[in-house]
């Protein structure tokens, strides 16, 4: 006689999630754990391997098996980070597990796991709604600071707070960048 397994979606999800992580093997020097709050992670993948393996399950060209574009996009000095999202309730509020940042011509793009642009002030806006303000300022403040550290095209100040209205306002105590 067969057993049957009930599972749920979400935990179907996370199995397989997993199982992709699990496949990809790299050194902690192909990686930068940047920024590891309540809330999120923020990797700066260092190789193409570790663009998979932080990217693994998205749509985003950098991470992908066939066709990737990790190398290019380091060539250029085209930063990108990879935010993994700790808490399940922003998870679903995201709709995913990971959205990423994108630092190209002194812009930063955001995108979420289907490969689709976030806009910055629909994140600070859920950030403020669910709590998570302080987090989020963090994980941009230092991605943004470390592009600014190692490429020419600077990030400027008046750009982040552009991208990511009310973000670093007045009312917060901490608004350096």
């Amino acid at each position: 006689m067969k057993k049957v397994i009930r599972i749920t979606e979400s935990d179907l999800i996370k199995l397989v999630k997993k199982s992709i992580n699990e496949g990809i093997k790299i050194s902690k020097d192909e990686r930068i754990k940047l920024a590891d709050n309540k809330n999120f992670l923020l990797v700066i993948p260092l190789s193409t391997d570790a663009a998979c393996k932080y990217g693994a399950s998205t749509k985003w060209c950098v991470s992908g098996k066939e066709r990737n574009s990790f190398k290019f996009y380091q060539n250029a000095c085209y930063t990108v980070g990879m935010i993994m999202i700790k808490d399940p309730k922003i998870q679903e509020v995201l709709n995913g597990s990971k959205f990423a940042f994108n630092v190209w011509n002194g812009g930063v793009e955001i995108y979420n796991e289907l490969n689709r642009v976030i806009t910055g002030e629909e994140l600070v806006n859920l950030a403020k709604e669910y709590d998570f303000v302080d987090d989020l300022k963090d994980v941009v403040t230092d991605f943004v600071n470390y592009h600014n550290n190692v490429c020419n095209d600077e990030v400027k100040q008046d750009t982040v707070l552009s991208i990511f209205p009310s973000l670093f306002t007045d009312d917060n105590e901490d608004d350096s960048l």
